[in-house]
């Protein structure tokens, strides 16, 4: 297999240092806004190769996979090309897909040109639950989040409501919400609130609230969901990302192992 990464930030970076050592990876194409941030994985593995953003077009036809690892705003530049291409994505930046007509394109495109969309489980458990109970009925579905004010700085949401983290002596709800919401005020903090959405019950029946915790140095999220199976409760606290503390580790973990179940034969959990 080989595969090209947009985005070599936090995610982009655990993700290619792990799937290096995949055998079945013969080739990993990196790319991003900025080549600084590519130097240290190209200069210390020797499956790496770094392509400009102009080259993007002539790489992707010689791919199996193209990995978005980068922005909402770069799912929704590439994502389309390479469905049209008929090569397989995978989309970190979920919350992209919170733009109906951006969904509905993508799904299209996917269908026409026989490309799957792959979406990692990322930072949240409970995912295959609500995968496994989707084909019954739902009667609710909450995410609650729980994040330091390091991990929630300059989120749109906080800056328009002028909210001052700093003097936050305890947990504090910043936020309740549709998923819909949620995605447009905290784009880079809420991508398992798409996946969720996306699983189960739509961006706007999907309930978030989010917590600003100054005592916590943990990403935690408690998914709660109810309906026709039963009720479900699924808690998860993330060690955060040492490169971006708004990202959990477990997100770019999901990546890969997501990576080496489509490389197997054996899927477990489906």
């Amino acid at each position: 297999m080989q595969i090209l990464i947009i985005g070599c930030g936090s995610i982009g970076s655990v993700l290619t240092q792990t799937v290096h050592e995949f055998s079945e990876v013969e080739r990993i194409y990196l790319t991003d806004q900025k080549r600084d941030f590519a130097n240290h994985l190209t200069e210390a593995l020797e499956k790496t190769e770094y392509v400009d953003l102009d080259q993007l077009e002539e790489v992707i036809d010689q791919v199996d996979l193209v990995v978005e690892a980068a922005s909402q705003n770069a799912a929704k530049k590439y994502l389309p090309l390479i469905l049209k291409k008929g090569i397989d994505a995978m989309v970190m930046s979920v919350g992209a897909f919170a733009d109906d007509s951006f969904r509905a394109e993508c799904f299209a495109l996917a269908k026409t040109n026989h490309a799957k969309i792959y979406v990692p489980s990322g930072a949240v458990c409970g995912t295959d639950g609500i995968h496994a109970a989707s084909s019954g009925t739902f009667t609710e579905i909450h995410l609650i989040t729980t994040k330091s004010p390091k991990s929630l700085k300059n989120a749109p949401g906080l800056l328009e409501a002028n909210l001052d983290l700093d003097s936050l002596v305890e947990p504090t709800v910043v936020f309740e919400g549709s998923a819909k919401e949620a995605i447009g005020k905290f784009p880079k903090n809420v991508n398992v609130a798409a996946t969720i959405s996306l699983l189960g019950v739509g961006f706007e029946e999907t309930k978030v609230t989010i917590i600003c915790d100054p005592t916590t140095d943990k990403n935690s999220h408690v998914l709660v969901a109810k309906g026709s199976f039963g009720e479900m409760r699924c808690e998860i606290n993330n060690v955060p990302s040492p490169m971006n503390p708004a990202t959990s580790y477990l997100a770019a973990l999901s990546a890969a192992s997501s990576i080496k179940r489509i490389l197997g034969d054996v899927w477990i959990g489906i």
